[in-house]
């Protein structure tokens, strides 16, 4: 079916994949699946990726929040992907690291207010980080819900309609503990409706999944059987209380597991860091093809002192610095000697009749296909 007519409203409720926007290539790649199965994609903008400049910015494509907005409008077919905040709330962009509690809060608002003003259809208020650490799950949910009624007034305020998924743990390789985390999830939604705040479409739990390098060494892939049956909890007692679970970091899974975490009820799953390796592949691989050994030195070198690969390397790993790169190399697509890299590479295209951004945008609809077909099959008609 075609979702031209849809409203952004009621596509939430179909089952729904949430893609990080590594670059204006995945953009583009998930715009064309979302028009070819007739679904609905979510792009999940966190604040390391996309922020307002006056709030320090983000690493894809320079965009500021407006401007990413503008970009998926424009460039997209209509109504075929829903704009989303991730990981909103304190602490979440880099230029919070050192702000007490009162600054990483306004800081995390003003945020807020720029995604509403621009257009967001969904924000996740992440209120899991604490100064230099993990925030105790109390102060968590105080926070969370101050944010929640501040964004929501704003959004009112505004006559926007927007959507709101909520999470209070930092990720980790095991499952939620279900009592816990129905008791948590109830205080939490007690306090929401006691304030006369619509509930979450979304609510994020510890579904086994976590990424590391380049493979998810959640316990979905070492202990299935015990986590299938956490995860068929969680998601009764979301349901129960009158919301979806939605689950992150599922990357690099196979296909059998992407279609358990469906069946288990997981109504919703969030990927990225897969699609920033496949389209950083990509790019290496033509660089090989077409002999530009400078360029592929000299980028490989960029991604691997950006440091970005720190925080997804595993204890003691045996990664090279190749692979290190590879891991960082989406995060500096947008710089300038990035782009002057990629030019040389797209003059080398043009001449045997080829274009480098659909190369690569190929190579990132085959990650994202990959969930797509796992997860809700081939409902639509094909228009490529």
């Amino acid at each position: 079916m075609s979702n031209s007519s849809v409203k952004p409203t009621e596509m939430f409720r179909h089952f729904s994949l949430g893609v990080g926007p590594m670059s204006k290539n995945t953009v583009q790649a998930c715009g064309r699946i979302a028009n070819r199965h007739g679904i609905p994609l979510m792009l999940i903008a966190s604040r390391r990726q996309v922020e307002s400049k006056k709030l320090g910015g983000g690493y894809v494509e320079n965009w500021t929040t407006r401007e990413f907005c503008e970009y998926v409008r424009k460039e997209c077919p209509p109504n075929s992907l829903l704009i989303c905040r991730d990981h909103g709330g304190p602490w979440q962009h880099p230029s919070e690291t050192e702000l007490d509690d009162e600054s990483a809060m306004k800081s995390s608002l003003a945020s807020f207010e720029e995604d509403i003003r621009s257009g967001f259809q969904l924000v996740h208020i992440d209120t899991s980080l604490e100064r230099r650490g993990v925030a105790q799950t109390k102060k968590a949910l105080q926070r969370l819900v101050e944010l929640y009624a501040h964004c929501h007034d704003f959004a009112r305020a505004l006559g926007r309609s927007v959507h709101f998924e909520i999470g209070f743990e930092d990720q980790s390789v095991d499952t939620d503990y279900p009592p816990e985390f129905s008791d948590k999830l109830h205080d939490v939604l007690k306090n929401l409706t006691d304030r006369k705040l619509p509930l979450p479409l979304f609510v994020v739990a510890q579904t086994g999944t976590k990424i590391l390098e380049t493979e998810n060494v959640g316990a979905i892939k070492s202990a299935p059987l015990a986590v299938r049956h956490s995860i068929e909890q969680l998601a009764k007692s979301c349901s129960e209380q009158g919301v979806a679970l939605k689950a992150h970091n599922a990357d690099y899974l196979p296909t059998e597991k992407i279609s358990m975490l469906k069946r288990c009820g997981v109504s919703s799953m969030n990927i990225a860091p897969e699609l920033g390796v496949a389209e950083t592949r990509a790019l290496v691989a033509v660089l090989k093809e077409f002999n530009l050994n400078a360029q592929l030195e000299r980028f490989l070198q960029i991604a691997f002192e950006s440091l970005a690969w720190k925080k997804w390397m595993k204890p003691n790993s045996q990664a090279s610095d190749a692979d290190r790169a590879i891991i960082a190399g989406h995060y500096v697509f947008g710089t300038e000697e990035c782009r002057a890299i990629k030019d040389a590479a797209e003059s080398a295209c043009c001449r045997i009749g080829k274009t480098l951004d659909r190369l690569l945008q190929s190579k990132v609809e085959e990650s994202v296909e990959r969930y797509v077909l796992a997860s809700v099959g081939n409902v639509g008609a094909k228009h490529d």
